[in-house]
């Protein structure tokens, strides 16, 4: 070999070795942290047992690192409480808005005969994933809603059910996370630091005598069962002789910035706020409701909360959508008696 083939022949091996410990170390060197632009809120709320509520929030913080969109994740708090907070959160943290998760999931079941003794069990879970961004200002600027979908069978037992109901929810919450990384939203200053919360249990000079009841459902978000838990609800605030109006649906976050509105529009002085999550096993033929009532005030001030948690069922459920209504109206009267306690509503 020629002296001059030698020395390119080095030459090469050189730079195929420096392409490769720059590779190494481009593998091996620590993510860079990007600068947090938003608050993040956990999915899970204060006591929270849904069990897929953790990985939700994981699925989101690390869809965000990956999409290059600094977030900030903070920890669980009730949500429309966050909203009421949002100047608050956004002095605290530096940031200019709030990303807020909802969503809920529903696994059904279906059974087709194979032969004389077998049978094939297929549950098709279906996940409904909402995501807001919030301004500083309390108002909604942004939102989308995804889905996602499994379908897991097996010829008389499947696996992992959560595990379907995790990976449908992954599927719907990647795809928010990519829209949110590609959409262009118009962000709202930073508040001082001398921001103050609004949420307060305020005293009125006289307590209201007439109330908008905001439906379960809300807009883009599909649940089959809203309608029905809303007409339970609207029927146990009846029978407690309340003043009820239902209003149309909203987007829930909205009814901060949008409470003087919705009271002016209904001739209503206060506003209830419901929420229901809703966790059920066909493993144990459980349902679980977690139910939250918030009373706003005309001005988009909480006045106060009332929270129950219902179970129902200890054997193979097949109406799962009738379970879902059930253990919903199970966690009402708690809730209701907490809201109005009874020696007011004499």
């Amino acid at each position: 070999m020629s002296a001059s083939k030698i020395l390119a022949f080095a030459f090469a091996l050189v730079l195929v070795s420096g392409s490769a410990s720059l590779a190494a170390r481009a593998q091996t060197a620590p993510a860079v942290a990007l600068p947090a632009t938003l608050v993040l809120l956990p999915y899970e709320e204060p006591g929270s047992t849904d069990p897929h509520a953790i990985a939700i929030s994981q699925t989101l913080a690390t869809g965000f690192a990956d999409a290059g969109v600094g977030v900030k994740s903070i920890a669980p708090a009730v949500h429309i409480d966050a909203v009421a907070n949002a100047a608050k959160i956004c002095a605290n943290n530096g940031v200019t808005g709030i990303l807020v998760p909802e969503g809920r999931y529903e696994q059904t079941l279906k059974t087709i005969p194979l032969g004389l003794f077998l049978t094939i069990l297929r549950y098709p879970t279906h996940v409904e994933f909402r995501l807001d961004e919030i301004g500083c200002d309390g108002v909604v600027r942004w939102t989308t809603t995804t889905t996602g979908d499994e379908a897991p069978s097996g010829v008389m037992s499947v696996g992992n059910l959560g595990g379907a109901v995790d990976a449908a929810f992954r599927t719907a919450v990647q795809a928010a996370v990519h829209a949110r990384a590609t959409a262009s939203v118009a962000s709202s200053p930073a508040t001082s630091a001398a921001a103050t919360s609004v949420v307060a249990i305020a005293a009125t000079a006289a307590p209201p005598s007439t109330y908008l009841l905001l439906p379960f459902e809300q807009p883009t978000l599909g649940d089959p069962h809203a309608a029905d838990i809303t007409h339970s609800l609207l029927s146990q605030l009846q029978q407690r002789k309340l003043d009820i109006k239902v209003g149309t649906p909203i987007d829930h976050l909205s009814a901060i910035s949008g409470a003087a509105a919705l009271c002016a529009g209904n001739g209503a002085q206060a506003i209830i706020v419901p929420d229901v999550r809703i966790e059920q096993s066909s493993a144990t033929g459980r349902s679980h409701a977690s139910l939250r009532l918030t009373l706003l005030s005309c001005g988009g001030v909480l006045l106060s909360h009332g929270s129950a948690e219902a179970d129902m069922g200890n054997d193979f459920i097949r109406n799962f959508g009738a379970a879902v209504v059930g253990v919903s109206e199970r966690a009402m009267g708690p809730a209701i008696d907490q809201l109005f306690p009874p020696a007011v509503n004499k």
